[in-house]
Parts: structure tokens; C-alpha cells; sequence
């Protein structure tokens, strides 16, 4: 079967050479404005409006009404465009003929569960690094954001033809994981009912405020009973080295986090290891790389990277004056080994309190030779959590916080995913409990879920009543005239341009906010019906606009089946 068209990308095609035949009469060098396409405020207006007669104004120094006429003068809107209008102060707007609309309905029903994916990044490698929480305590709502703006980022690559690889990089060294194994230590001899003296909290110099000194947490006490079990009493207690004990906590704490994940709909393809970077010499030889582009520099026993000549606001040290590495570098050469595996993006999800850090690797990745274009960071904002009307302080230092695996199991995947994709990441966000529990359609996520589910109760009623849906290749689509069945089409259309500008910008919020939008048009539409009979779906007397209408909310299940799909969400069969 031949492709259907896209009625919005033809009309712009055609706009475009219309604009390009009006500036050359003109005499007017140089490329024309973008022309941007989109759905009038006012649907009385038409189905599509552009502002680029505005944009011209000042080129050619004329009224954007009269620019506007010139524009249409010349534009071919045979089979496409039923009508076309300017109106003040110099938009065009544009009633689509209705073949045009019919052949987004037929577009749909052709590609299925395909519709909304593209191949637009065929041939092209992304890694998505992503989570990469601390392996000191289980997962929490904190860490529930991370995974799953990473997961369905990595989702809309992968709907656009990219190949796509999962990374989680855990920190396996330093203090924190010093911390976790002398917990554990503690634990071990608490649980044997050995004398245990706890170390005092440390307090900052500059703010004053205490910070713990081991992890407070009830999973530290399951894993301590593992432990003796597992080596028996005597061996679990002896004075073994610090990382013998965080090697022993690492493991059951990063199955958790496995199985967490899965059960998410988020498996890793790798797990990296931070102290591999260590052992294989691979941080070291990331500063000998710089050193020899002339990048280092020694001053005060410390060692620097001159990262002021690539845009950073200052220098910055790799080797503090005692010899110990800092953070930077060893970030900077966990990237060196993803450029060497030869991706063509790098997308990393960072906290807003690692936002400081990203210059810097940019910065690096510059000066050892690779392109900043593929290196991608989202920052994403803490999460506060509103329960019961109270906003909860959480701290897996003081054990305190809501864990993934008690969201999954009190709210549902589909309910956590959804509401930490609705947000743009770099936005705060208040996840508000009470809300996320409710199964009316208050709930955003239940909005668009009803939609899905009145869908499928409408093929199930028309075969009630004696009026089964027979597809779209035998629907007269013509029938479908009313502008909300035009507008409904309209959105249904946009599904491919939302997943790709989504997936280009890194922002999963978009296809949240289309579904939105899309839902609305469609229950709005369904309320009409109940006050007029004339707009019911399902009609017995009038079987050729009642198949008309099923080919509408067919494409519309399929068009939300398949988002949803991309968000890792089920859609919901019944209410």
C-alpha cells in the first residue's frame, strides 16, 4: 500500500515553496523564515494556522496582511486544503480538505503499533546512563525520578530507530561505600550482642549541621543476619578489612536494585563498576591523555586541568596535594571509555546537585579531542513528597524514606512512571501521594487511561447493538466533518512529531502533555454526545457515520496505546 501523506508536513512543504516563488519575485536573498505549522487557538479558525507573513513584515517592509494574500496567491492547495483565510493582524489559517484528514485515520490503521516511531536515527548508537544511586541503601522515591526519565528517554531513542544500551555506574569506592562497610561492621557485632559504641554525627564547619556517620536504616540489620548466617558468627565478626564488609553489602543491596528496576520495566544492559576505571589504570591514563595535550599543570603539589580554555569557569584540580584522585577526573574517565565504545550520544542524568560538574566534562571531553554535541546531560530536580497533606523530609543516611519497591507496590507501575515522566526533569517537583492513589479520572494518569478503556467499551457496545466495527479501508471517512472530530484527528496526527521532538529535546513530558490534550479533546467530545444525540459515537440508524466514528476512536486507542507504550505503561482495557 502507498504511504499516506502527512497533511501537516505537505502543507508546510507547500507553504515553503509558495514563500520561496514570493521572495525571489521580490528580490529578497538569503533563506526564508522557518515556517511553523500549528492548530489555531481558535478551532473556528481552520485546523492549521502559521505566523510567517508576521515574520516577513520587516524584510520586505509591507503590511503581513497583504504579505499573507501574496502567499496564497501562490500557493498550490489542490487535495489538500479545503480553505484557506487570512485574518488579522496576518495569519494564514487553513481547512484541511477532507481526504487530507482521512488520510491520517488510514495512516494509522496501516501502521498500527508502529505509528508514532520514526527511523530518523537508523545506524546511530545512544548510551543512556542512568540511576546510578550509591549501592548504600535501597532505592527511594528520589532515585524513582532518575529512572524513569532515563528509561523513557531511552524508550523514545529507541522508538526513532536509535540503538539503544542501558548503563548503571555505581560507586563502589570512597567514603560513602567506607561508610556502608563500617555500618555493616557495626551491625554484625549489634547483632551477636556485642558491645557497639556508634560514631558521633559529624558537623560541618561552615553551616554547622550534622551529618550522619553510618546508615540508620532497617535493611542494614537484614543484611548484618544474612551475613552471620551465611559465614557464621565467628567469621562475620572478625577484623577484616573495611571493604571486606562493603564488598558483602554491595551484593544484596545492587540485587535489590536490580529487581526493583525490572519491576519497573527497567532492565540494565550493563552494570559498570566505578573501581574498574581504578584498576584499569584508566584514570590515570585519562590525565596522562590531558598531560600530553598540554591540558596539565602542577601548582601548589596539587594537579590541575585547564579547563578555562574550554569554556569552564575556572581550573580545576584532578589530584589533590595528598595524591588522591578527585571526583572529576574519575568521571572524566568513565566518559573516555564510553567515547571508545563508539557511540554517537552519550546521554548522563544528573541530580541538580551534580548540575556544577557538567561544564567540566564537557570541557574534558573537548579537550581530549571528542565533539561536545555528544555528550548530553539532564539534570533533574529532588523530588518532595506531599502525604496526607505533609511534606516529608527524606534521608537514607537517617533511614527514612519511601522505597521504589513500596511505590510499585501501593501505587502501581503505571501511576509512578507517569507522574515522574509529567514534569520537565529540570523542574521541582511536589509527587503528591494522596493523588497518585486516586483512581478517578482526577488523577492524570486515570484521565488518559479512561480514554483507552472508553474506546475499547465503545467496540463493545457497537457489537451489542448490532453494529460491529468492519475497519477503516471500508469507513467512509468523508462523514467525519464536526471540528471536534477534526481537531481529535488533527492530534492524532501529531504522535510522530511529538515523539521525535520529544526524544530530540530529552523531554518525556511532551508525550505526557500531548496525552493530556489528546484524552481531553476526546472526552469532550464523548460529553457532547451524552447532551446530543447527533454526536454519538454509536448510532444504529446511521451505520455508515457510526463506522466513520469506530475508524475515529480506533485510531485514537491505537494512538494512546501506543504512547502509553513509549511511557512503559499499560494501557487499561476496561474502567
Amino acid at each position: 500500500m502507498e504511504a499516506e501523506m502527512d497533511p501537516k508536513n505537505e502543507l508546510t512543504e507547500r507553504l515553503e515553496t509558495a514563500l520561496k516563488n514570493l521572495l525571489a519575485g521580490e528580490g529578497v536573498a538569503g533563506e526564508p523564515p522557518e515556517i511553523v505549522v500549528e492548530a489555531p487557538r481558535n478551532r473556528e479558525h481552520g485546523d492549521y494556522a502559521t505566523n510567517v507573513a508576521l515574520q516577513l513584515a520587516r524584510a520586505l517592509k509591507r503590511n503581513p496582511m497583504r504579505i499573507a494574500e501574496a502567499i496564497l496567491e501562490r500557493f498550490d492547495g489542490e487535495g489538500l486544503v479545503a480553505e484557506a483565510t487570512v485574518a488579522k493582524p496576518g495569519f494564514i489559517n487553513f481547512r484541511m480538505a477532507g481526504e487530507a484528514a482521512a488520510s491520517i485515520l488510514r495512516r494509522i490503521a496501516e501502521e498500527g503499533p508502529r505509528f508514532g516511531g520514526a527511523q530518523t536515527g537508523a545506524g546511530r548508537r545512544v548510551l543512556v546512563e542512568f540511576v546510578s544511586a550509591n549501592p548504600t541503601g535501597p532505592l527511594h522515591i528520589g532515585h524513582a525520578r532518575n529512572a524513569v526519565v532515563g528509561d523513557v528517554l531511552a524508550r523514545l531513542y529507541a522508538a526513532t530507530g536509535h540503538e539503544v544500551v542501558r548503563e548503571y555506574y555505581f560507586n563502589d569506592a570512597g567514603a560513602q561505600m567506607d561508610m556502608l562497610g563500617n555500618t555493616l561492621r557495626l551491625r554484625v557485632r549489634e547483632q551477636l550482642g556485642r558491645p557497639v559504641e556508634w560514631p558521633a554525627p559529624e558537623v560541618d564547619a561552615e553551616t554547622g549541621e550534622e551529618r550522619g556517620t553510618y546508615y540508620k536504616g532497617g535493611y542494614m540489620i537484614d543484611i548484618a543476619k544474612a551475613m552471620i548466617e551465611e559465614l557464621g558468627p565467628e567469621e562475620a565478626s572478625a577484623d577484616h578489612p573495611t571493604q571486606f564488609f562493603t564488598d558483602y553489602a554491595i551484593r544484596p543491596i545492587l540485587k535489590t536494585f536490580d529487581d526493583d528496576l525490572r519491576a519497573m520495566g527497567i532492565p540494565f544492559d550493563n552494570w559498570f563498576r566505578e573501581k574498574s576505571l581504578y584498576e584499569d589504570g584508566k584514570v590515570a591514563r585519562a590525565i596522562e591523555n590531558l598531560r600530553e595535550r598540554g591540558e596539565i599543570y602542577e601548582e601548589g603539589g596539587a594537579t590541575w586541568f585547564r579547563a578555562t580554555r574550554w569554556g569552564d569557569g575556572r581550573d580545576r584540580v584532578v589530584v589533590k596535594s595528598n595524591g588522591a584522585y578527585t571526583y572529576l577526573i574519575g568521571d572524566v574517565a568513565y566518559n573516555e571509555d564510553k567515547f571508545s565504545r563508539n557511540f554517537d550520544c552519550l546521554v548522563n542524568l544528573l541530580g541538580a546537585d551534580h548540575h556544577g560538574q557538567v561544564a567540566s566534562l564537557i570541557a574534558a571531553a573537548e579537550a581530549l579531542g571528542h565533539p561536545k554535541e555528544k555528550l548530553r546531560y539532564v539534570i533533574y530536580q529532588m523530588v518532595t513528597l506531599l502525604r496526607g497533606g505533609v511534606t516529608m523530609k527524606l534521608s537514607t543516611r537517617a533511614g527514612e524514606f519511601i522505597t521504589l519497591k513500596e511505590m510499585i507496590d501501593e501505587l502501581g507501575v503505571g501511576v509512578v512512571r507517569y507522574f515522574f515522566a509529567m514534569r520537565s526533569p529540570d523542574a521541582q517537583m511536589v509527587f503528591d501521594w494522596d493523588l497518585a492513589k486516586d483512581t478517578s479520572m482526577d488523577n492524570p494518569v486515570y484521565y488518559v487511561q479512561y480514554a483507552h478503556a472508553r474506546c475499547r467499551s465503545l467496540f463493545r457496545k457497537a457489537e451489542e447493538v448490532g453494529c460491529p466495527f468492519l475497519g477503516a479501508e471500508k469507513a467512509d471517512l468523508s462523514l467525519l466533518a464536526h471540528p471536534d472530530e477534526r481537531a481529535i484527528i488533527q492530534a492524532l496526527g501529531r504522535l510522530p512529531e511529538v515523539v521525535h521532538s520529544a526524544a530530540t529535546d530529552l523531554a518525556p513530558q511532551s508525550l505526557t502533555n500531548y496525552l493530556q490534550e489528546t484524552a481531553q479533546l476526546f472526552h469532550n467530545f464523548f460529553t457532547k454526545g451524552n447532551n446530543d444525540p447527533a454526536l454519538r459515537i454509536i448510532i444504529p440508524d446511521q451505520p455508515a457515520l457510526t463506522q466513520a466514528r469506530l475508524a475515529l476512536v480506533d485510531a485514537l486507542r491505537a494512538v494512546l496505546a501506543n504512547a502509553l507504550g513509549i511511557l512503559g505503561i499499560e494501557p487499561m482495557e476496561r474502567m
